[in-house]
């Protein structure tokens, strides 16, 4: 009986020190972004939130899935600008990938358009366009992020963006996704211009 209870609190407690304790597994790509984006919102679990959220990536190119790929690098850009992986700034600067600026989210994002241009999801490209404006607004640089806005919202507004089916989230103090982007450039745009 003792040895019962002392395996399980070693199995209790080596779990509790495991950063993903808690999270099943699955090899559905689809969950591992669902995951990815739990985990980034908890705190202390940037690590395995970034590594399902790679993983989901990895899986979805396998498959040349383009919907896929553009989802998990809008994952990967939001946790690069995320408060997430700031807290880990020590880990990552160990390993030399920590990048204080918002350039590893553009560049996720900017992969996210590529993707999604490629799966003719432009409500898609529009939203990756827009989260490098607020990337480039966090940055201070309101020039670029003014540029970003509008091209979002023009994109969002183009004869291309047909509806596919899905619904990109917006914020929800917002009626929509295009009045979000309005308020933004209201917001931040119309002073430097």
């Amino acid at each position: 009986m003792k040895v019962r209870i002392m395996v399980t609190v070693v199995l209790v407690v080596g779990l509790l020190g495991c950063a993903a304790a808690g999270v099943p597994y699955t090899n559905e790509p689809w969950k591992k972004l669902a995951y990815a984006f739990q985990l980034m919102k908890s705190e202390g679990r940037a690590l395995p939130a970034e590594k399902l959220g790679l993983q989901a990536l990895s899986d979805f190119e396998k498959d040349q899935n383009w919907y896929g790929i553009a989802e998990a690098e809008y994952f990967l850009g939001t946790f690069y600008r995320s408060p997430a992986y700031r807290s880990y700034e020590d880990y990552y600067s160990k390993y030399n990938e920590y990048d204080p600026t918002g350039q590893k989210a553009i560049l996720h994002y900017q992969k996210s358009i590529a993707a999604f241009t490629k799966d003719d999801d432009y409500w898609g490209v529009a939203k990756s366009t827009f989260e490098i404006g607020i990337t480039y607004l966090r940055d201070s640089d309101v020039e670029n992020a003014c540029i970003s806005a509008n091209e979002a919202l023009s994109t969002y507004k183009s004869d291309k963006n047909i509806f596919k089916g899905r619904v990109h989230p917006h914020n929800p103090r917002f009626e929509s996704f295009d009045a979000m982007i309005e308020a933004f450039i209201q917001d931040n745009c119309h002073k430097s211009i």
